[in-house]
């Protein structure tokens, strides 16, 4: 019986390699699909790496021919390290000198109460509603005014009420607290724009002294604080007061003035012998195309020298030339056949490709503007036809002296630019041959993984079909090793018979 069940058992290991075997063989069909799969999504990923690097070189050559964006008109503002303020160009700016002085900067409006004993108690007298004994505290209220930059005002209101017996630094505490608040519900609401508004805190000027800080958060003259107090509080704190404090009075900290030429809150900078007063350090509205940023009041004048930014229009230049580099050695690489080795890329043999290579070659080659030539620019032409700056100090001077000239070559009527934008054009975009190419691709792979997915679904039939035969052949086998074993033991029963 045991070696019947042995029989068995490896008649079903056999049966299985069989099974296994045979859908291995049959299975070839589907192996070659997914090789196909595989090779399609290869082609794929290469031509999305193309479709990148051919837009990038198509935007580098539309913005070198874009009027409003073309790197030859890029201008560089300098100015003395020493001179108290720096200084950006647009291409806005007009070529030229300017000259400029830094008088005043722009600060916040700061306010201080006068000086009180933090353990002192006179202030519980401007909230007391029953004098007592002892005084009970009642609410007092205020508002504060906040210039808005469209010319209105944020009002704050700031209502605050001492606990009974509180403490001149406590009652300083919680003012300022009420203030915090009501700007944060302020601010919350919508009511205050980005960079105004006010903080107040306590400062502790000496030992057992206490003084309210209050501080807009806005520059200049337009950004000061203003009041309404109809309780007296701010009065009695001197918080109010517009002239500068002294000793342990309060005041201003920075004279506020009645205008931006007489306050010292507003910077004061003089550009070509005018004199211009702003609420900001940051002055974008004097020259066109030039912003000024003041950091220090010097009182004396300097030179802004505003011409051609050579740097920033080399930079662009060498992008352009990575850029066109890449295109053609991508095409290169990817239509090449090693003969060696018999490694393709993955559109060897791809005519459209390689005729491109060929057609950039020619733009470049074909390409005119003024009097100038790549080799006048200092820009060889490798023997693959790539690109490479092969004298960088003549194109830099060339930059700086004449970049109208240098953009002419690119970006004329048959500059270098021009033409390849034009060549450029019917590949990219939704619309374009490499997305056209892109969606064959993607077809070519769905019907692939539906033929795939068809073969599996076969596959896995053939596969039951086959161990439903297995089995039929095991229950046939299975009885007839049971007759086998009756018969034997009929026939021996009846030989010990007889």
């Amino acid at each position: 019986m045991t070696a019947n069940l042995s029989r068995l058992f490896n008649a079903d290991s056999l049966y299985e390699q069989l099974i296994q075997q045979t859908i291995a063989i049959e299975s070839q069909p589907k192996t070659m699909l997914q090789t196909q799969r595989g090779d399609q999504r290869i082609a794929k990923a290469a031509l999305q790496d193309f479709d990148s690097q051919v837009s990038t070189l198509h935007k580098l050559a539309k913005r070198f021919g874009d009027p409003f964006q073309t790197p030859f008109a890029a201008r560089r503002a300098t100015v003395d390290a020493e001179s108290g303020l720096t200084v950006s160009a647009s291409d806005a700016a007009a070529a030229g000198e300017h000259t400029v002085r830094v008088d005043r900067l722009a600060r916040a409006d700061a306010r201080v109460s006068r000086q009180l004993a933090s353990a002192g108690q006179t202030l519980g007298a401007l909230f007391a509603d029953d004098p007592g004994p002892p005084p009970v505290a009642g609410s007092r209220a205020f508002t504060i005014h906040v210039a808005q930059p469209d010319g209105s005002t944020a009002d704050l209101a700031v209502a605050y009420q001492p606990a009974d017996g509180a403490t001149d630094g406590d009652i300083l505490a919680g003012i300022a607290q009420a203030i915090n608040d009501a700007v944060s519900a302020a601010r919350g609401s919508g009511d205050l724009a980005t960079g105004t508004g006010a903080s107040a805190s306590v400062v502790r000027e000496t030992d057992g002294t206490a003084r309210l800080s209050l501080r807009s958060l806005a520059t200049g003259f337009g950004g000061r604080l203003s009041f309404s107090d109809p309780d007296g509080v701010l009065a009695a704190l001197e918080v109010d007061r517009t002239d500068l404090r002294v000793g342990t009075g309060g005041g201003a900290l920075h004279a506020v003035g009645t205008s931006a030429e007489t306050s010292a809150l507003s910077a004061a900078v003089e550009v070509d012998g005018l004199m211009l007063y702003r609420d900001a350090n940051t002055v974008s509205d004097a020259v066109a195309g030039l912003t000024l940023t003041l950091s220090r009041a010097t009182g004396e004048e300097t030179t802004v020298r505003v011409g051609p930014d050579a740097e920033r229009m080399r930079t662009d230049l060498d992008a352009f030339v990575k850029a066109y580099n890449d295109v053609l050695s991508f095409i290169e690489a990817k239509t090449r056949v090693d003969g060696a080795t018999g490694t393709r890329g993955a559109f060897a043999g791809d005519s459209t490709l390689r005729g491109l290579r060929s057609s950039l070659r020619a733009d470049l080659a074909q390409a005119t503007g003024g009097d100038l030539s790549l080799d006048a620019l200092g820009i060889a032409t490798e023997r693959d036809g790539t690109l490479r700056v092969a004298d960088a100090t003549k194109l830099d001077a060339l930059l700086a002296a004449d970049p109208a000239a240098v953009g002419a070559f690119f970006s004329g009527p048959d500059g270098v630019t021009t033409k390849l934008q034009a060549r450029l054009e019917s590949l990219v975009g939704a619309t374009g041959q490499i997305a056209g190419r892109q969606k064959g691709i993607d077809a070519r792979i769905k019907r692939l993984d539906d033929q795939i997915q068809r073969w599996d679904d076969r596959m896995l039939t053939r596969e039951e079909t086959l161990r439903a035969q297995f089995q039929r052949l095991q229950s046939v086998a299975t009885a007839a090793s049971s007759q086998q074993t009756a018969l034997s033991s009929y026939l021996n029963y009846g030989y010990s018979y007889f």
